[in-house]
């Protein structure tokens, strides 16, 4: 909603509705990060880092960082399928990429109009969408595994 209202004022176009969703998917990483961060700073080895002179740069870099990247992994390939799904979206309501640019979301709505003659129209598009955003969480998910391993070892 945020990204429809942001395109709305800056007018269509694929890096209006780029610059829209990552305005609108900024404050979720904001969250997510302070939260973390906070819940990290309540724990006992940084609690005790504190305590034999380590600077707030040393504890975030040491300490912090690293705990976090699994983290920012997720929240990454979260919001890029979101942000897929977003764009897409833009471009079925005619708000992002425009005529001449090939957009899964104008594709799908362009193939809306014939869909009972040509079915193949709406579903090409739907299910690369679908198959983009798939893909994009499970390299997320294996990432993740990835990081977990070698963060564990």
């Amino acid at each position: 909603l945020i990204a429809i209202i942001i395109v709305g004022i800056l007018g269509g176009g694929l890096v209006n509705s780029m610059w829209a969703i990552t305005l609108a998917l900024i404050p979720q990483f904001v969250h997510h990060t302070r939260s973390f961060v906070r819940g990290e700073m309540k724990k006992d080895y940084i609690q005790s880092s504190t305590l034999d002179g380590a600077s707030n740069l040393q504890l975030f870099y040491h300490s912090i960082l690293p705990n976090m990247i699994e983290m920012l992994v997720v929240q990454g390939t979260l919001a890029l399928s979101i942000a897929v799904i977003d764009i897409s979206a833009l471009g079925f309501l005619n708000l992002g990429a425009q005529a001449p640019l090939p957009e899964l979301g104008a594709i799908l709505a362009t193939g809306l109009d014939a869909g009972y003659l040509a079915p193949w129209n709406i579903a090409i598009p739907g299910v690369t969408i679908f198959l983009m955003v798939l893909s994009i969480t499970i390299v997320g998910d294996g990432l993740r595994s990835a990081l977990r391993k070698r963060v564990n070892r």
